[in-house]
């Protein structure tokens, strides 16, 4: 399962050149002293200063990553958000009903909130109004690739649901012994406004 402090691939300098891996290394070093500073004197008390001294780095290239000290806290989860939205809607089971794949969806989102509950809080407060920084459109980004996956969901649903309505009234109406297009139409019509608009009440229900 995904943890907070595995945010780079396995050997991530592999190949790199040295000044590749020095930029590589300071990035790791700020985003681990930025996570250890939100949690051990929580997210209003550190500080970017705090958290430059810790990874050994100068305010400068520390700005050069993050905006502020927020920027800072989505440098962290930007990674983590990629990898649980790959969890999510990477694999994808048609035996599962629209119900089904929806929670199985959301199911490691909360499976690693539960891990790291204190530092998600502080990811969700700040998560309101972000939408300056260096980190923010990329957080952006990572928001939309959820509402796609769930957009996948509903058009799917509603696209089976659609059919199977089609499927019974089409086999109804082939059962009449002179079937016309019309009054099959109209009848699929009749139905399929009905799944669409909703099972409304009358003008004269209570």
């Amino acid at each position: 399962m995904l943890k907070t402090g595995e945010i780079n691939p396995p050997d991530p300098m592999l190949g790199l050149r040295p000044r590749e891996r020095n930029k590589l290394d300071k990035l790791k070093r700020i985003k681990a002293a930025a996570r250890e500073l939100f949690l051990e004197q929580g997210y209003d008390s550190a500080t970017t200063r705090k958290i430059a001294r810790r990874a050994d780095v100068g305010l400068g290239t520390l700005f050069s990553y993050a905006s502020d000290k927020r920027d800072l806290l989505f440098l962290i989860y930007n990674d983590l958000q990629d990898d649980l939205t790959t969890a999510a809607f990477g694999r994808r089971t048609s035996n599962r009903t629209f119900l089904g794949q929806v929670m199985a969806s959301f199911a490691p989102y909360y499976r690693f909130f539960a891990q790291e509950p204190e530092f998600m809080r502080y990811v969700l407060r700040e998560l309101t109004f972000y939408s300056h920084g260096r980190q923010s459109a990329r957080f952006q980004a990572g928001r939309e690739q959820i509402i796609t996956g769930l957009e996948g969901f509903v058009r799917e649903a509603v696209a089976q649901l659609i059919f199977g309505v089609y499927q019974a009234e089409i086999r109804l109406w082939l059962s009449e012994k002179h079937p016309k297009p019309a009054a099959g139409l109209a009848r699929l019509r009749a139905m399929l406004r009905i799944v669409i608009e909703g099972l409304r009440p009358g003008t004269g229900a209570v």
